[in-house]
């Protein structure tokens, strides 16, 4: 009776044991990535392919997110290898037609419709809303990232366009669709073992559903005289100070002019700040 008493007590002691290191990797490996991030002074959004000149840029970042259907792999290797995160880019709440392969498996079921049953195209970009209620696109979605993103080896996926439930959708409809985001998210980090994960813009979405999961947020145009005297801007500011301080959610800005002043604007909310006189195309390295 003494031995099998022994017995169990040992088993549930090792256990214990084996539950709280598990725990505590798990723990450890979430605040590596935070903590990378946290530390994160050079970044880089570029959406082209590379090359060396390139590749050895890379190398000096401390994170590059990168079209990783265009960045070829020994340069996203190398930039790893010397400390640099990579995030891989994936087109959340649009489909661009360039990309065929993707395109080309879209149902009629998969696209943003409005009340007159047509859907919202955008010339610039040459891509079209989605809808994320769509089970289909988002099970797409999800072996994209498994195909371009975790294969790849990458460090987490960034996820552009989420600014888009806000800035397209009528305001009764931003609901189901920040609901369909969430589940989303919530299913890159089921399925694709705690895979680290960044949003564009989006702030409402970020901060009433996505927060917890999300690992840094991009602000693009966070320039100077955009949003230094901006109402709502300053409000955003405070907003994602309060977010990071609860959840450990970086905030990624970019400025397109004004560059002393921008920076001076993001350092002082010790926001990550990233010049691009270029605006919003990221095809040239500069």
């Amino acid at each position: 009776m003494r031995k099998t008493f022994l017995l169990i007590t040992t088993l549930l002691l090792s256990f214990g044991i084996w539950l709280f290191i598990n725990s505590t990797n798990s723990s450890a490996e979430s605040t590596s990535i935070q903590n990378r991030l946290a530390a994160v002074k050079k970044y880089k959004y570029y959406l082209d392919k590379g090359n060396d000149k390139i590749g050895k840029e890379m190398t000096k970042k401390d994170l590059v997110i990168v079209e990783p259907i265009e960045m070829q792999q020994k340069y996203i290797k190398q930039a790893q290898k010397n400390g640099t995160l990579i995030y891989g880019y994936i087109n959340a709440m649009e489909a661009d037609k360039w990309n065929l392969e993707f395109y080309n498996q879209l149902k009629e079921e998969d696209f943003y419709k409005d009340e007159r049953g047509e859907k919202m195209y955008f010339s610039e970009w040459d891509s079209y809303l989605m809808d994320m209620t769509s089970e289909h696109y988002q099970a797409l979605l999800l072996e994209e990232i498994q195909k371009q993103i975790v294969q790849r080896g990458l460090d987490g996926v960034f996820l552009d366009t989420v600014g888009n439930i806000e800035s397209y959708l009528p305001e009764k409809e931003q609901g189901v669709q920040n609901e369909a985001m969430l589940a989303f998210i919530k299913n890159i980090k089921q399925q694709y073992n705690d895979l680290s994960v960044a949003q564009n813009w989006g702030f409402q979405t970020l901060a009433d559903y996505t927060a917890p999961y999300i690992d840094f947020v991009m602000w693009e145009n966070f320039s100077y005289d955009v949003v230094e005297k901006d109402e709502w801007a300053l409000n955003r500011m405070q907003q994602l100070v309060k977010i990071r301080e609860k959840f450990g959610t970086q905030v990624m800005t970019i400025g397109f002019n004004d560059e002393k002043k921008s920076r001076a604007l993001a350092e002082k909310h010790h926001f990550k700040f990233f010049y691009s006189p270029a605006g919003s195309y990221y095809n040239t390295w500069q």
